[in-house]
């Protein structure tokens, strides 16, 4: 991705890395096939995939506790993809995130997890059925919230640190 380097520096983290994975979103919305896909998935630096695995977690979340239920419950139904959601938080370091998302883990398999068959499915109804349920996922929720900013921040600062992996300067010498 071609960008101007004072751009570069003049964006906070959260919009860097927005910047940054744009490229990939767009790449992978375009592809019509699941080959086309797994073929800019291949493409990416290891940097660029830790990036993206944490970008599947946190652009479904947003403020909604049932948001963070489904999603979370979805992920971990695909278990690949939560690995590597998790993968990728080790290769920025954010071990804070890191425990949060296995502390969700171990409480929905508690709940949720069927042994061999598989996970139950998330429904939005079952936070109204269950207040201790509720209660649970609003603080985990709550707190993925308070974590997140400074999980933006580690990213920021591997692509400061990497621009090389995430960007082409364009600026003229």
């Amino acid at each position: 991705m071609m960008m101007k380097r004072k751009v570069f520096d003049s964006l906070d983290d959260a919009a860097l890395e927005s910047a940054c994975v744009e490229p990939t979103l767009q790449r992978l919305h375009a592809g019509i096939s699941p080959a086309v896909k797994s073929q800019v998935l291949a493409q990416l630096t290891a940097g660029q995939k830790a990036q993206f695995m944490f970008r599947v977690l946190y652009a479904h979340l947003g403020n909604s506790v049932v948001d963070f239920y489904c999603w979370v419950s979805y992920l971990l139904a695909e278990a690949r993809t939560w690995s590597g959601v998790k993968g990728g938080l080790r290769y920025f370091g954010d071990d804070a995130m890191l425990r949060l998302l296995e502390e969700t883990e171990s409480f929905l398999e508690a709940r949720n997890r069927q042994g061999d068959a598989g996970w139950r499915d998330a429904f939005p109804q079952d936070l109204d059925d269950d207040a201790e349920l509720l209660a649970s996922v609003s603080r985990l929720n709550a707190t993925f919230h308070e974590i997140a900013p400074a999980t933006l921040r580690l990213i920021g600062r591997y692509i400061r640190n990497n621009p090389g992996e995430f960007v082409q300067f364009d600026d003229a010498p």
